[in-house]
C-alpha cells in the first residue's frame, strides 16, 4: 500500500512539473509572441526575443516529455483498481504526447521563415512573415488536436475516482467537467470557430485549473487509497 501511495504521490509530482513546464511554454508564445491577425508585430517579437521564443519550445517538449512518464506513473497506480478505463487513460495521455510533440514543428517553421536563409530570398519580407504566422496558427489548431485526447483522459481518470474512491469523489467529477469544457471549446473552434472563440478557451482553462490543481496537489500530497481488485472499495 506504502508502495502504491509512493507511485501516487511521484505521479503528483509529474504532473506538477508537467503544469509548470506546459504552462510557461503555451502562455508566454500566446501572451508575448502572437498579435492576432498581425504577422509583422508577430514577426518582430519572434526577432527580438528568439532566445525565448525556443525556451519556450523546448519547455513544451519537455513538458510532454514529462507528461509521458506522468501517464505510465500514474497508469501504474489505476490498473490496480480499474484495467479497462486505466487503459482509456494511458491510451489518451501517449496520443496527446504524439499530437503535442509533432506540433511543435509549427513553432519551428516559424522560426525557419524567419531565419533570412539565403534560399528564402525568393519570397519578399511580408510573405515570410505571414508565413510565420500561419505556421503559428497551425500550432493553435495543433494545440485543438491534443486536447481532443485530453477530454477522454480527464474523463478516464475521473470515472475511475468515482467508483473506486481512490481520491476524494468530487476531483473525480471535477476532472470529468474539466474534460467536457474541452470537448466544448474544441467543438467552438472548429465547427463556429467566430463565435467568442476567447470566451470558450477561458471557460476551458477555469474547468482545468478547477480540476486539475486540487487533483494535481492531491496526488502530491496524500498519494491514493488503492485497494486491489479483489478487495471491495472502503
Amino acid at each position: 500500500m506504502n508502495s502504491t501511495r509512493n507511485t501516487a504521490r511521484l505521479a503528483g509530482l509529474l504532473y506538477l512539473l508537467t503544469a509548470v513546464t506546459g504552462g510557461f511554454g503555451y502562455f508566454y508564445v500566446q501572451s508575448k509572441v502572437i498579435v492576432r491577425w498581425d504577422a509583422a508585430a508577430t514577426a518582430a517579437n519572434i526577432i527580438a526575443s528568439e532566445p525565448l521564443f525556443r525556451a519556450a519550445i523546448v519547455s513544451n517538449l519537455v513538458s510532454q516529455v514529462l507528461m509521458f512518464f506522468f501517464g505510465l506513473t500514474l497508469f501504474r497506480v489505476l490498473k490496480e483498481v480499474d484495467k479497462a478505463w486505466a487503459t482509456v487513460f494511458i491510451a489518451s495521455v501517449l496520443m496527446s504526447v504524439t499530437v503535442a510533440v509533432v506540433n511543435a514543428m509549427n513553432s519551428f517553421g516559424a522560426l525557419l521563415m524567419l531565419s533570412q536563409a539565403e534560399w528564402l530570398k525568393v519570397f519578399t519580407p511580408d510573405q515570410l512573415k505571414a508565413m510565420a504566422l500561419i505556421f503559428l496558427r497551425l500550432n493553435g489548431f495543433g494545440q485543438g488536436l491534443l486536447e481532443i485526447f485530453w477530454s477522454p483522459y480527464y474523463f478516464a481518470f475521473g470515472l475511475i475516482i468515482i467508483k473506486h474512491r481512490i481520491l476524494p469523489v468530487v476531483l473525480g467529477f471535477l476532472l470529468i467537467m474539466m474534460g467536457a469544457g474541452y470537448w466544448i471549446n474544441i467543438l467552438d473552434k472548429f465547427l463556429i470557430p467566430q463565435f467568442h472563440p476567447l470566451a470558450f478557451t477561458r471557460l476551458a482553462m477555469s474547468l482545468g485549473a478547477l480540476g486539475g490543481i486540487p487533483a494535481m496537489l492531491w496526488l502530491l500530497i496524500k498519494g491514493a487509497d488503492v485497494q486491489p481488485l479483489n478487495e471491495p472499495a472502503s
